[in-house]
């Protein structure tokens, strides 16, 4: 669907070494070949053009695909409404070829489609024309999300386009070994559009597109062995990890090549109280351009009630070949703020270069430990009250590059948003 997208952020970000943290395999174990029994839905009560195609899907899948190991799922091309949810519970060795576009046209909330514990599973678009229409405008934040994969494994989604859902596009609810790739999200701007938020184990999020007002591609707790490329967050919220809560647990995540155009931050680490850890991060080849945050610990987010607890301990994060701006004086371009109570420890900010569109920056610290900008301390960690640098422009800071099709604002959240 984007076939130049890779060649686009490798041209627009230094093409550095990056330390993989997947631990295998990811994606399905068998071929597309393989699954050749077709199931298609107009065989099943569907018709292209129906008001409601969610009982046809169902139909398909209890009626045919959980009858025959190696089944396809098949919705061809065509315009379909859809207005009853469906769960699509177990099932081994299949796909879900959707060649055809659905439209939300009921503000139930939940999830268009869940797919639940499926083991070596494919969903895609042959065409790269399927996907969905949530007309979130209609019922924001009030209607259902798209997709939710739970507790699956071997898994991928890829090359679907997914148009302004009521709620959040994509949400990977843990499983493993999982893939998410060459897709096109467009949300409004406005909270609560999140493009794909990734809980779970050993997962790869490559070659993503994403515009909204919320997250770009979001860890959340539990997550291990995650790694995050080849992303463009334009005219998006950004990249992040959170909220983090209590019993936060999150190790071994790698983000590379990520450019952001616009929108909320290049990368927030975003808690208030709360418990637990993240742990041994590279966030590495970030470009961001005209952002309202920079790079931004804040483990004191006033957007989020306090949580009992003394903080999520956040250790051996590394910050690397960073290039950047932000578009205001309120929020600086760099910004360590740990909790007193769990100082941050092994911050490493190597070759970052985030400036202000202003030219009157300052980077700011608190509890925050470790090298490579003037606020943080070194040594053994404890708490310390905000300190407040005003830097000079690094000598490595240059103005951020652009890329074809970089938007100039983000979508209205009052009006239909075109299919791309």
């Amino acid at each position: 669907m984007f076939p130049s997208l890779a060649i686009l952020l490798a041209s627009a970000v230094s093409l550095l070494g990056v330390q993989a943290q997947l631990t295998g395999h990811v994606g399905p174990t068998t071929a597309l070949s393989s699954k050749s029994n077709i199931c298609n839905v107009l065989s099943y009560g569907g018709s292209i053009g129906s008001s409601d195609i969610g009982p046809a899907i169902l139909s398909a899948f209890n009626n045919c695909v959980t009858k025959t190991a190696g089944s396809t799922l098949y919705l061809p091309a065509g315009n379909y409404n859809m207005q009853t949810w469906v769960t699509l519970n177990h099932g081994s060795k299949w796909a879900f070829r959707m060649d055809g576009f659905i439209t939300r046209t009921s503000t139930t909330g939940g999830h268009m489609i869940i797919i639940q514990n499926a083991d070596d599973f494919e969903m895609y678009s042959a065409n790269s024309l399927g996907g969905f229409q949530g007309n979130g405008y209609q019922c924001r934040n009030a209607g259902p999300r798209f997709l939710r994969m739970v507790t699956s494994t071997n898994w991928s989604v890829h090359d679907l386009i997914m148009v302004d859902s009521p709620e959040f596009h994509i949400v990977v609810q843990q499983g493993s070994n999982g893939e998410i790739y060459n897709m096109m999200i467009r949300g409004a701007d406005i909270g609560g559009s999140d493009g794909i938020d990734v809980s779970g184990t050993n997962h790869w999020i490559h070659d993503v597109s994403v515009t909204n007002r919320d997250e770009c591609v979001t860890i959340k707790s539990p997550a291990h062995n995650i790694l995050v490329e080849n992303i463009w967050c334009n005219q998006s919220g950004g990249s992040a990890f959170g909220s983090l809560g209590i019993d936060t647990d999150i190790s071994n995540i790698v983000y590379n090549r990520i450019y952001t155009n616009g929108g909320n931050q290049a990368m927030m680490f975003k808690s208030n109280g709360g418990s637990g850890s993240v742990s041994n991060v590279l966030l590495q080849n970030f470009i961001s351009r005209s952002t309202a945050y920079g790079l931004y610990i804040n483990q004191y987010w006033s957007s989020m009630s306090t949580l009992a607890g003394n903080g999520v301990q956040l250790s051996n994060i590394k910050f690397q070949n960073w290039n950047g701006n932000v578009n205001n004086d309120q929020r600086p371009p760099i910004a360590l703020i740990c909790a007193d109570g769990a100082p941050c420890t092994g911050i490493t900010l190597d070759n970052v270069n985030m400036w202000s569109l202003t030219g009157k920056p300052v980077y700011k610290c608190e509890s925050a430990f470790g090298s490579g900008v003037g606020c943080i301390h070194s040594g053994s960690a404890s708490s310390y009250a905000v300190v407040t640098v005003t830097p000079t422009k690094p000598a490595g800071y240059t103005t951020p590059t652009t890329m074809p099709g970089d938007l100039s604002a983000g979508f209205p959240a009052t009006a239909s948003i075109p299919v791309p």
